[in-house]
C-alpha cells in the first residue's frame, strides 16, 4: 500500500512539473531565426552554430531562414513588424542597425532602432583591410602608397551600403585623404570570390572573413590592441591611424515581446556561451565570444547609437 502511495505521489509531482511548463507553454513549436545576410557569410556561419549549440538546451528547434538585402535593411524590417510572440527573432550586426535608420530618406519604409528589442549580444568582430594573397600590396604601406597615388581607381569591397564595413572604410578615408571605388555586396561569402577574379581588389569589413575566405591577407586590424586571433596583423593604430573599427553581433526581436520570453531566450543564449566547444568553434571562425544580456546589450545598443551620429558626422555625410 505504501508502496501504491509512493508511486501515486511521484505521478502527481511530476504531473505538476509538466503542467507548470505547459502553462508557461514557451517554446512549444520552432523558434525561428532570421539571417539578414546571404547563406555562407559572418552571420550564417554565427547562427549555425547556436543552431547546433540549442540542441538539447530547449525542446524545440531554432530553426535558421534568410531575408537578404540593403546591407540586412530588408531582414530587421521583417522581425520588426513580426508578432512579437517569441517565434521570430533575428541577428542583428551594431553599428549596421543604428546606421541605417539615420541615413534612410524621410519617408522611406523600413524599421527604426527601437524597434528591435534587445536579447542578448553574442559576440565581437573587428574590422580589417583584406587582400587577395597573390595582391600586388604585401603591405600596409605598399597598400596606402598606391591607393594615395591612384585616387578612386582601387576597388574596394564592403557588405552593405552606409553599414559598419562602409563608416569605417569613410573613416579610413577621411583620416588618409585617399578616395576609393566602393563596391557594397549582400554577403560576405560574395567578398571571396569577388577579391579572388579582381572585381575587388580589397576588403574593408570583418576580420573573421579572413577565416572563411581562402587565399586572404590582413594587412591591418581595426582593434586598439593586436587582436588575439591574429596576432600577425598590425593595428592601424600601430601603422599611424587612429582609427578602431569593431563590430557587433547580437540577437533581437520586436518589440512587444513578453519579458518571460525574453528572459528565456537570453538564458539560452547565456548557456550556449558558457559551453567550452561552443566558445573553442568561434575563435575557429574568427570570433570572440562576448554575451550580454538584454538589459546590458541595450546600453550597447544606445551607446552605438550615439557614436555612429558622432562618426557621420566627422565624415561629412549628408542625407
Amino acid at each position: 500500500m505504501k508502496k501504491l502511495l509512493g508511486v501515486i505521489a511521484m505521478v502527481l509531482i511530476l504531473g505538476g512539473t509538466a503542467l507548470a511548463a505547459g502553462a508557461a507553454g514557451y517554446p512549444d513549436k520552432p523558434v525561428t531565426l532570421l539571417t539578414a545576410f546571404n547563406p555562407g557569410g559572418g552571420s550564417d556561419t554565427v547562427h549555425r552554430l547556436l543552431e547546433k549549440y540549442a540542441k538539447g538546451l530547449m525542446p524545440v528547434p531554432l530553426v535558421i531562414v534568410y531575408k537578404a538585402g540593403a546591407g540586412g535593411e530588408l531582414g530587421w524590417t521583417e522581425v520588426a513588424e513580426a508578432k512579437p510572440d517569441g517565434y521570430f527573432i533575428a541577428g542583428v550586426d551594431l553599428p549596421s542597425i543604428n546606421l541605417q535608420p539615420m541615413v534612410r530618406k524621410a519617408g522611406t519604409p523600413g524599421y527604426r532602432t527601437e524597434q528591435l528589442l534587445p536579447i542578448a549580444n553574442l559576440l565581437i568582430d573587428p574590422n580589417c583591410i583584406l587582400v587577395a594573397k597573390n595582391s600586388k600590396w604585401r603591405t600596409f604601406q605598399e597598400f596606402l602608397d598606391y591607393v594615395k597615388k591612384n585616387p578612386g581607381k582601387v576597388k574596394a569591397a564592403i557588405v552593405g551600403k552606409l553599414s559598419g564595413d562602409h563608416t569605417f572604410l569613410l573613416q579610413f578615408e577621411k583620416l588618409t585623404g585617399t578616395k576609393f571605388n566602393i563596391i557594397p555586396y549582400t554577403g560576405g561569402s560574395k567578398v571571396g570570390p569577388a577579391l579572388q577574379s579582381g572585381e575587388a581588389d580589397c576588403y574593408f569589413g570583418s576580420l573573421s572573413s579572413s577565416f572563411r575566405l581562402e587565399n586572404t591577407r590582413i594587412l591591418a586590424v581595426g582593434t586598439p590592441e593586436r587582436y588575439e586571433l591574429a596576432m600577425d596583423a598590425p593595428t592601424l593604430r600601430e601603422l599611424g591611424i587612429d582609427l578602431v573599427s569593431i563590430k557587433r553581433r547580437g540577437i533581437v526581436g520586436p518589440q512587444g515581446m513578453a519579458p518571460e520570453r525574453v528572459e528565456y531566450l537570453q538564458d539560452l543564449i547565456r548557456k550556449i556561451n558558457e559551453n567550452p566547444a561552443y566558445i573553442e568553434d568561434m575563435k575557429r571562425i574568427g570570433l570572440l565570444p562576448d554575451y550580454q544580456d538584454a538589459a546590458a546589450f541595450a546600453r550597447i545598443i544606445s551607446d552605438e547609437t550615439a557614436t555612429s551620429a558622432d562618426i557621420l558626422k566627422s565624415v561629412g555625410y549628408k542625407k
